[in-house]
């Protein structure tokens, strides 16, 4: 049996000021879905959980990391346990999206190509609400370019060429 690799979607160069926006408007970050999840927070110089946090965006400052285990999350498709790693300096970080490619590979080849294009469509969304610069999706380490399947840039996307890109 082959062993099974992680999928990365990294939000690159996400503005901070909009990671409440994002995290409470879009990801729907729901309590009973987080089996475990770890911040630093500089202010108390404590170790937090993600229910204990207001703002994402005063507990990453000036900088900070942090990450949310979720048992599951929806964007553009239902993805099961799911790691999200937010790193951020003093405007800018990027926010990680870790999962098994089973949640995206398995099953019928005319589900797996939905639940792809659904979820290319929802981060083009999300790219262009919030002014993403870059969005990255791949195997881990997905900022490797060997391992990066699509970059999503500032140009038009094509969501047809870019899912055989992830699909192949």
């Amino acid at each position: 049996m082959e062993s099974l690799e992680n999928l990365e979607i990294i939000l690159e160069d996400f503005r901070k000021d909009e990671l409440d926006k994002l995290v409470s408007g879009e990801l729907k970050i729901n309590s009973s879905e987080i089996r475990s999840s770890h911040f630093f927070d500089n202010n108390s110089g404590t170790d937090i959980e993600f229910h204990q946090i207001k703002s994402l965006w005063e507990v990453l400052s000036p900088i900070g990391t942090g990450n949310v285990f979720l048992s599951q999350m929806e964007i553009g498709c239902s993805l099961k346990d799911v790691m999200i790693i937010f790193s951020f300096d003093k405007e800018f970080g990027d926010i990680t999206i870790n999962f098994s490619e089973n949640e995206l590979y398995e099953g019928k080849s005319s589900d797996v190509r939905q639940k792809a294009q659904k979820l290319l469509e929802s981060l083009v969304v999300l790219k262009d609400k919030f002014n993403i610069p870059k969005i990255r999706i791949g195997f881990e380490p997905a900022t490797d370019d060997d391992t990066c399947l699509v970059e999503i840039g500032q140009e038009k996307v094509d969501i047809e060429s870019t899912l055989e890109l992830i699909l192949r």
